[in-house]
């Protein structure tokens, strides 16, 4: 038997009178996953920015573990995280996201620092003295790698460097 969501329409008056996707969901027998796709794909939900767009913007490989040891989970690495997704321009970042970008930012501003990595701390990301050659980077960028191009060169430059 073929689980069927009524219409786009009716999803979204269900949303609009306050309705959880799990709670659209449940006389339909589907899980709220199933709405939320729905509705995504209906163009209700905007889509976040996904892991891999930010891991682009990324210049290295970042260690990343279950549980304790990834570098993702650190202080900076979490800055780092949020800086994407708002300079991404993801809707669903969060305030906390927009906050914590904003104080990376001025950070780097304030303290003319720049995020590197070292794969083999404990930390991963660190910052490190502005050079000359990162300009208005939030990375000082290796000199092995192209730097991108367009919206990912964008995002990973400081707000109002």
């Amino acid at each position: 038997m073929r689980k069927v969501l009524p219409d786009l329409n009716e999803l979204i008056r269900l949303k609009e009178q306050g309705y959880t996707d799990d709670q659209i969901a449940e006389p339909y027998d589907v899980k709220g996953q199933a709405v939320n796709k729905a509705l995504t794909r209906g163009g209700y939900y905007t889509q976040a920015v996904s892991r891999k767009a930010i891991e682009e913007a990324i210049p290295w490989t970042v260690k990343r573990t279950p549980g304790a040891g990834s570098h993702h989970n650190t202080y900076i690495g979490k800055g780092v995280m949020a800086f994407l997704r708002v300079a991404m321009g993801d809707e669903k970042a969060k305030d906390s996201h927009r906050i914590v970008a904003k104080r990376l930012n001025a950070r780097l501003v304030r303290e003319k620092k720049v995020i590197d990595y070292d794969p083999t701390t404990d930390e991963g990301f660190k910052l490190v003295d502005r050079e000359e050659r990162d300009g208005d980077l939030i990375f000082r960028w290796p000199a092995d790698r192209p730097l991108p191009e367009g919206e990912v060169l964008e995002a990973i430059t400081l707000f109002d460097a």
